[in-house]
């Protein structure tokens, strides 16, 4: 993402820096990726749901939630990842999942009927 310069700047801020659980948000070319790190909790949830606001204000073509780092899927995880694929009228929401700790409990909850899942960044950015 490339550094704001000052006031009227349309990207949000990144947030959560210096903490093991984590959410940042980033600009790769027109999409906002939004990248959790460890336990995606009780604790983390209420920060995602903020970003994931604050992106969808601005509307973008895609929002991509990258799950990778995640050592731990909550269900109010999954309830957030739910709202932010239901709240987005004009932006293409993915999920980078895989594995056991992501992909399965999306999968036991039928989700991946649901949400638009990718294995990883590279292949939830492209537009094809």
């Amino acid at each position: 993402m490339s550094e704001a310069d000052g006031a009227g700047t349309e990207e949000p801020p990144a947030d959560g820096a210096g903490s093991a659980n984590e959410v940042t948000l980033e600009k790769v070319g027109e999409a906002f990726v939004l990248r959790v790190t460890g336990a995606l909790d009780l604790a983390v949830a209420p920060k995602l749901r903020r970003l994931i606001d604050r992106v969808q204000r601005l509307a973008p073509s895609l929002l991509v939630i990258d799950l990778t780092e995640v050592s731990f899927l909550a269900s109010t995880g999954m309830t957030e990842l739910v709202r932010a694929d239901r709240l987005a009228a004009s932006t293409a929401v993915r999920v980078v999942a895989t594995g056991r700790i992501t992909l399965r409990p999306l999968e036991l909850a039928r989700l991946t009927d649901e949400l638009v899942i990718r294995p990883t960044l590279s292949a939830a950015l492209d537009r094809t």
